[in-house]
């Protein structure tokens, strides 16, 4: 399924900047050299080869790391045993470990080189599953929240979505490194009247967070963090996979208070380096503020569930083939 690139009927308005976070440093002259020389190295690549064969390369690095990093495999290997159980073993538990390795780094690739693509290649490469949940959202004027999990390229879903109109915002980690924002520059260089891709820090003061909402933004974030960076945060309990946990509900209580809808989705890296983003929801009431501890930990119970039937699937399912 996919969806021609195209004018969003919504009004937005710019958000007040925000100081910049103080651990968030600039970029020094040779981390931007550094990643000149391999944009430099994949743009010579991407000449000779085609896009395709770009795709199949980053495959092939992508089976030798998994060959090569036994520490990392062993991880990842824990954690798919630990989500499937005996559902997944043998040759099947070694297929998806190693799918994992190859998505990650045609992933990584994609996110250096799309910006080179022609616009319209890099739009019919990007599709949105039930897309009319996220204009309807959109069309209320009061920004939209995505709920996602930790699974998936969530920085190139959110260069794509400015690429097709929408004003996308995220939340990230503190101590991110500097390549997201040197691709961001290069992104904004590119596509100065496109929507500029916004990104927040996790763990700043939450007034960026309502400004968003109040700009009829589309905010996106990961709820399910394996660990808690602050006791402080507001938590509600849920069991996710067989497993007791506390999951992050502030986002969404700010998102109810603004009234905006709130959807959940799931980032797929298929094939070829395509993408697409599955929404599901509404997860809550537009209309109505609520936010009692019963009614978060019911939508926070959901999210988990869906969660664990997304990371269930079959491994080809996972993989987006």
């Amino acid at each position: 399924m996919s969806h021609e690139a195209k004018t969003i009927p919504v009004q937005t308005t710019t958000p007040t900047p925000t100081p910049r976070h103080a651990a968030e440093k600039p970029i020094t002259a040779w981390e931007r050299f550094s990643f000149s020389c391999i944009r430099a190295f994949l743009r010579l690549h991407l000449a000779v080869w085609g896009l395709h064969g770009m795709y199949v390369s980053s495959r092939f690095f992508g089976t030798l790391e998994y060959l090569v990093d036994y520490k990392r495999r062993g991880r990842v290997k824990r954690m798919l045993q630990a989500i499937r159980g005996d559902r997944l073993t043998g040759k099947a538990l070694r297929r998806t470990v190693r799918e994992h390795f190859i998505r990650q780094r045609c992933d990584k690739v994609f996110y250096l080189i799309f910006d080179m693509l022609p616009d319209d290649a890099i739009r019919s490469r990007f599709s949105i599953v039930n897309q009319q949940l996220l204009d309807d959202g959109l069309a209320r004027g009061k920004g939209v929240y995505v709920m996602l999990c930790h699974h998936g390229a969530h920085h190139v879903i959110g260069m794509l979505m400015s690429s097709f109109g929408y004003p996308a915002s995220g939340i990230r980690a503190p101590n991110e490194g500097a390549l997201r924002r040197f691709i961001q520059e290069t992104w904004e260089r590119k596509h100065p009247d496109w929507p500029r891709l916004k990104m927040l820090i996790a763990g700043e003061f939450v007034r960026p967070v309502y400004r968003l909402f109040q700009s009829n933004h589309v905010l996106g974030s990961a709820l399910d963090a394996a660990r808690l960076r602050d006791a402080h945060l507001k938590t509600v309990p849920i069991t996710l996979l067989g497993q007791k946990r506390e999951m992050l509900t502030g986002t969404l209580q700010i998102a109810i208070r603004c009234q905006a809808v709130v959807l959940q989705g799931f980032i797929i890296s298929a094939d070829d380096f395509n993408y697409r983003l599955e929404l599901i929801g509404p997860m809550t009431d537009p209309d109505s503020r609520e936010e009692s501890p019963e009614l978060l930990t019911a939508i926070m119970q959901r999210y988990a569930d869906s969660i664990a039937e997304y990371v269930s699937r079959d491994p080809e399912v996972v993989k987006g083939a």
